[in-house]
């Protein structure tokens, strides 16, 4: 979304301060505010940086360096799982594969570091 927080204030296209206005009833009304902290009601995430910073903007009662080390945890334990996971490498995936990069290519997940081939 980028910086939300000129669009907020009336600075921008129609659209941009229209969506503006609606991320900031979300945060005020779709959102819970713990320890400082912002989470999504909907899957207890802490919400992007762009929007964190809006709502600090609004008058919401948040610690952007709080909110900013919590959504790092979650990413670092996120991550963390991720890594651990088995690995399904169905006939389907395997197909998929082939047919984006073709025959014979190793391909390597960045995340886990897991390597398929082709």
């Amino acid at each position: 979304m980028g910086n939300s927080i000129p669009a907020y204030d009336g600075q921008g296209l129609s659209f941009q301060v229209a969506d503006a206005k609606r991320l900031a009833d979300q945060l005020r009304n779709e959102a819970t505010i713990t320890g400082g902290v912002i989470r999504w009601n909907s899957n207890q995430q802490v919400p992007p940086e762009d929007c964190v910073a809006l709502a600090a903007h609004i008058g919401l009662p948040i610690n952007v360096a709080a909110c900013d080390a919590a959504r790092d945890a979650d990413t670092t334990a996120f991550l963390a799982e991720y890594r651990k996971r088995p690995r399904n490498d169905s006939a389907e995936a395997r197909f998929e594969r082939r047919a984006a990069f073709g025959p014979g290519k190793t391909i390597v997940d960045v995340i886990s570091g897991h390597r398929y081939r082709t």
